[in-house]
């Protein structure tokens, strides 16, 4: 994707948050609807170039911040190059702190601060891949106290407690030593969060997709290809569904052959 200088949306974070002004309403109103419509119609590259466009008019926007932030992990998510989805993993922390800055009280900023850390953590080594774990745990629980039916939080906080009952010994060990002690973590309560989650979201594939995963990690075979299933048949409601597809697609091979 294109990339335009972060300095406004940097700069921010020593700036006191303040309303727009007359002069920057306008367009940033119209920039961000610009956005929202090649949301819709799942057009990643112009909705990348009109939240950029925000975000430059108006740096102390809450609203062009995240929603920028989440435009960059959902292209990180879909990028095939490694580099550059590291690189759009740390510009999309930078925008989310800057939400989160902007205005600390909505799930929005801490949301995709979360996706964003834990995005970015794909490409650290063990320790600072544990670290960065407990920045992940604590922004989706902050999300999670503004806004308790967040379906967001509760899929991030689902994909920490299945990660981290797959670290490995040493990794625990290290994970020990940064909570202080080994942190509650369970296939169960990560099921029990994309149960959740999909109930108060049916229609968002990724819900559906990441909980048949983690229910096959629990063995728990017909279930996990019944959500699965559910994940495959869903249309299309965000530009990152085909990528989750996929995901649904490398797995049920490994489920199917254990209900045979």
């Amino acid at each position: 994707m294109r990339t335009r200088s972060l300095a406004p949306a940097i700069s921010v974070l020593f700036l006191v948050p303040r309303l727009l002004s007359a002069a920057d309403a306008a367009p940033v109103a119209a920039d961000l609807a610009a956005g929202d419509a090649a949301a819709a119609r799942f057009d990643l590259a112009a909705t990348l170039d009109a939240y950029r466009s925000a975000v430059a008019v108006a740096p102390e926007s809450y609203e062009a911040a995240w929603k920028l932030a989440r435009t960059l992990a959902d292209e990180a998510t879909l990028s095939n190059d490694r580099e550059e989805q590291k690189r759009l993993c740390v510009e999309a922390e930078k925008l989310a702190r800057t939400a989160v800055h902007l205005d600390p009280d909505d799930p929005k900023g801490h949301d995709y601060l979360a996706i964003a850390v834990g995005k970015r953590a794909l490409f650290e080594g063990g320790k600072r891949k544990v670290e960065l774990s407990k920045q992940v745990k604590a922004e989706a629980e902050r999300a999670l106290q503004l806004d308790a039916n967040d379906d967001l939080a509760l899929h991030v906080l689902a994909i920490w407690n299945r990660e981290l009952t797959e670290l490995n010994w040493f990794l625990r060990q290290a994970a020990q030593i940064l909570y202080g002690r080994l942190p509650d973590a369970s296939l169960d309560a990560a099921i029990a969060d994309l149960e959740r989650a999909s109930t108060l979201r049916p229609d968002v594939i990724p819900h559906h997709v990441e909980l048949g995963i983690t229910l096959a990690d629990a063995k728990r075979w017909a279930e996990a290809k019944a959500e699965l299933d559910k994940g495959l048949a869903l249309p299309t409601g965000w530009v990152t569904d085909d990528y989750y597809r996929s995901l649904a697609r490398r797995e049920l091979p490994r489920v199917e052959s254990r209900l045979r």
